[in-house]
């Protein structure tokens, strides 16, 4: 909010030391910005004297005494702020300045401090009276400004509808002087209407203080014109009205727009429905007199005998007049203006050379493919000229003549046409395979013979004894009806299904065609009956086969659903909703296909999706369903391609809740690891333990000194630590119901060169490939090599300074062998397995019959020995 702007006073006072104290006081005390003028003259040559908020004028003053200085500005300016020093005893003079227009006065003398305050006080509430009437001036000024520029009328009332302000806008339109309104009652405006204004006026109340109305004004020479005003109620505090305000706006072309086109309208309507050249002419010129407001018009058509304009038609008064002017409009050969084909509009100006009581015409050309058909010609005896505002409408008038006449004609034609060919028609539908009827009012005038033996019926007049409606079930005879209540000339071909009955009682289920007609020369109904009762019973056994089929997948535990090619679910069975109340999820209603899995697996279901369109081929996958984040859902979903005629048009899925199998194998995996750890640790300490009998062995060897218990004790020790590193091997695979052979061999046969720390360079040679033994196998195999080992290394290279060592083990679908040789000096003559009395050899025997194996030791070829083991595959590779 703006402040105040500081208050400026002009003190005129031949006295410096009273200027100069009352000048201080106001500045100090008071902010009053005070300026001082020594006499009365020098005051009346300022040219800022009205730039000041308040004047102060001493009486006595040498050049000019006080009041005639008050005169003189009030003669100039009756509006500014004026106080008056006087002397005491002076009150005539205070009287004086009071009757020439002084606002207050002040006597000098007493306390200065008193004396200062009150003209402090006047100073103030002059000033505020001055601004504020300045301001209200002001104010209505621009108001009255913005007023004047409004194209909008702008009326206010006083209570009673009294005129006490009107803008130029609405004197302009009334083309009156504002002297002639003011003081105006603004109802005796409009006196047909006086009534409903002030009706308008007391509808209104304080919540809902405007309305609004439209009134006519009779203007100069009797022309009506069209006020829309919108009347504003102001209320005071106790809802009594202040004032009326009203603002309008000339409506009148409006109006006289929208009755042109109601006009035209009507005619369109009346055109569509002429059957004949007439009716149509007649309707057109009635539109054109309604529209120009003319008083009396005709029709000329071309004679196309004779090639001259002929009347056909004539409306309103004067006709013989009319009659009279055109007839000498064209001996003149005035008819040359008329053979462009444009309207021609003739004023009171054009006239001067004929005797008729008509002061213009209107020459509005009928035109039919181009050619002029004729003219509508319209007379008035009030218009100096067609105005130019109805010509276009008006010229409208006749655009669409040409076109109906035409299908007048046509129409006609047509008529006459079907009159003449209904022989024709009546022998085709004899030989129709559908069934046809023609109905007149309603009632059966013809059957065909497919009709007979449709309905079981003889001849017509063996079944049609009642209305054609009764035999068709309510919902055809509420479609038939309403064909019946159409014009039937204004209506195409209608269809209807529904049931019908035979004679026999029988239902038929047909589809009927109605078709309008003439016959015999009146309006019927040619009828088209289909029967179509086994294609209703296909229909509805396929109907009921999908009710069936969705009563079926609603029975069904698993969600099922089908979605369409943009998404969107169009099936889901019970199953959906039952899965995903168990998600928690807030919104049930899923509408699309993405909104079946979590937000975070959308990018993941969308490449699914993907593929399923683009390959046509099925797809699966795991994904987390939409619901509860916090205790989330783990659904297998499968979903399956849609094709119809060849291409991709939609998905179908099932959906079945895994979440309980996720965390039964969880469990699982859980437990399984835990037994690993288990048998891993056992295994470790079965190495461990036969590790610790080795070492015992060896600490018993350091005390025996036969060298034949010392090498006894060396071969069970060997065969201990074999053992000993299958469980080594075991518990360091990622399985332990195998073992890799591979390793395994590797390592024993490191293991068993090592115990024979000799001077012999003797090679290993190990070939098993990726084989994978159980464990009883590869122990039993295991001991099996480290006997032959042992043995090689104690006699097959005596007095060798080299050896090579070869172990090969292979399967195949039904067995295993483990080829065994050395390139020593063979087996001692006569050897026999099955009576040697070696340990080692024995052991080998007895280790191959555990595992049904067949073994054949023998010497090879050139030097060294041969062993080979065939045990079943079920006792070897897992």
């Amino acid at each position: 909010m703006e402040s105040e702007p500081p208050i400026q006073v002009l003190f005129v006072d031949d006295e410096p030391g009273l200027l100069s104290a009352i000048r201080d006081y106001l500045t100090i005390v008071y902010s009053i910005g005070v300026e001082v003028c020594n006499s009365g003259s020098d005051a009346l040559t300022r040219e800022d004297l009205f730039a000041f908020d308040c004047l102060i004028i001493d009486y006595e003053m040498p050049d000019i005494d006080g009041i005639v200085l008050l005169t003189e500005i009030r003669s100039m300016n009756q509006d500014i702020p004026i106080i008056f020093f006087t002397g005491k005893g002076h009150e005539e003079v205070a009287i004086q300045a009071i009757n020439a227009g002084a606002d207050y006065y002040i006597k000098k003398g007493g306390n200065p401090e008193e004396l200062f305050t009150e003209l402090a006080h006047y100073i103030h509430k002059g000033v505020r009276r001055y601004r504020a009437e300045k301001s209200l001036v002001e104010k209505e000024r621009q108001y009255r400004a913005v007023v004047e520029d409004l194209t909008e009328f702008v009326c206010r009332l006083d209570p009673d509808g009294v005129i006490i302000f009107v803008n130029s806008a609405f004197l302009n339109n009334l083309q009156v002087p504002y002297d002639i309104l003011s003081g105006v009652n603004f109802h005796s405006l409009y006196p047909d209407h006086q009534g409903k204004i002030q009706d308008i006026i007391e509808f209104c109340d304080p919540d809902n203080p405007s309305a609004e109305i439209e009134l006519p004004f009779t203007g100069v020479h009797g022309k009506i014109i069209w006020h829309q005003w919108t009347i504003r109620v102001i209320y005071d505090n106790v809802f009594n009205i202040l004032e009326i305000q009203a603002v309008g706006r000339d409506i009148s072309k409006q109006r006289e727009t929208e009755r042109q086109e109601s006009v035209l309208r009507n005619l369109g309507l009346s055109l569509a429905t002429s059957s004949s050249t007439e009716a149509a002419l007649n309707s057109s010129l009635y539109a054109a007199i309604e529209i120009s407001e003319c008083q009396t018009g005709a029709v000329y058509l071309h004679n196309r005998m004779s090639g001259k304009l002929t009347p056909f038609l004539e409306q309103g008064p004067y006709r013989a007049a009319l009659y009279r002017f055109l007839e000498d409009f064209f001996k003149n050969q005035n008819d040359i203006l008329l053979a462009p084909g444009n309207p021609v509009y003739v004023s009171l100006t054009d006239l001067h050379q004929y005797e008729t009581r008509f002061s213009s015409f209107a020459f509005i050309p009928i035109l039919r493919f181009g050619d002029i058909m004729g003219w509508i010609i319209l007379a008035s005896d009030n218009l100096a000229e067609i105005p130019f505002e109805i010509r276009h409408p008006l010229e409208g008038v006749t655009s669409q003549i040409g076109n109906v006449i035409s299908r007048i004609e046509a129409e006609e034609a047509l008529r006459d046409a079907l009159i003449e060919s209904e022989e024709r028609y009546m022998q085709l539908s004899e030989t129709s395979p559908d069934a046809i009827a023609i109905l007149t009012d309603g009632t059966i005038v013809y059957l065909n013979p497919a009709a007979n033996a449709l309905f079981e019926t003889a001849n017509m007049d063996d079944f049609f004894r009642k209305p054609f409606h009764d035999l068709l079930d309510a919902d055809l005879q509420k479609w038939f009806e309403g064909i019946i209540k159409t014009k039937i000339r204004g209506q195409g071909p209608s269809t209807g299904e529904g049931f019908l009955m035979t004679k026999s009682g029988k239902r038929i289920y047909g589809e009927l065609i109605t078709v309008p007609i003439s016959h015999a020369g009146e309006d019927a109904i040619l009828l088209l009956i289909r029967d179509k009762t086994s294609q209703r019973m296909q229909e509805q056994a396929l109907i009921e086969s999908e009710r069936r089929f969705r009563e079926m997948a609603d029975l069904l535990p698993e969600p099922l659903f089908e979605a369409d090619i943009q998404g969107n679910l169009t099936f889901c069975n019970r199953g959906v909703t039952a899965l995903f109340g168990r998600t928690n999820l807030q919104d049930p209603n899923i509408c699309k296909i993405y909104e079946l899995v979590s937000e975070q697996e959308h990018l993941r279901f969308s490449t699914i999706l993907n593929k399923v369109a683009a390959e046509l081929k099925p797809m699966t996958g795991d994904f987390i369903a939409a619901g509860d984040t916090d205790e989330p859902r783990i659904i297998h979903l499968s979903l399956a391609p849609v094709i119809k005629n060849d291409q991709f048009s939609g998905t179908r899925g099932i959906l079945v809740d895994i979440t309980e199998n996720k965390r039964y194998q969880e469990k699982l995996h859980h437990m399984i690891e835990e037994k690993d750890v288990l048998f891993r640790e056992l295994h470790h300490r079965v190495k461990n333990n036969m590790q610790i009998i080795s070492s015992m062995l060896q600490l018993q060897e350091e005390y025996i000194s036969d060298d034949v218990i010392l090498s006894a004790l060396h071969d069970c020790e060997q065969r201990i630590n074999s053992m000993a590193l299958v469980h080594e091997t075991l518990y360091r695979t990622e399985s332990l119901a195998e073992i890799p052979f591979d390793h395994y061999l590797e390592n024993l046969s490191q293991a068993v060169t090592e115990g024979f720390a000799t001077v012999r360079d003797i090679r290993t040679d190990i070939d098993v490939g990726g084989i994978r033994l159980s464990l009883d196998t590869s122990v039993t195999i295991g001991l099996i090599v480290n006997e032959l080992m042992v043995n090689s290394m104690k006699y097959a290279f005596v007095d060798r300074p080299s050896g090579v060592i070869r172990i090969k083990v292979a399967c195949n679908d039904e067995s295993c062998l483990l080829e065994y040789s050395d390139d020593g000096v063979g087996l001692p003559a006569g050897f026999d397995i099955e009576k040697t009395s070696s340990l080692g050899m024995r052991l080998v025997r007895i280790l191959a019959r555990q595992i049904r194996g067949k073994l054949l030791i023998e010497n090879g070829v050139g030097a060294g020995m041969i062993c080979t083991v065939q045990f079943p595959k079920q006792e070897g590779r897992k």
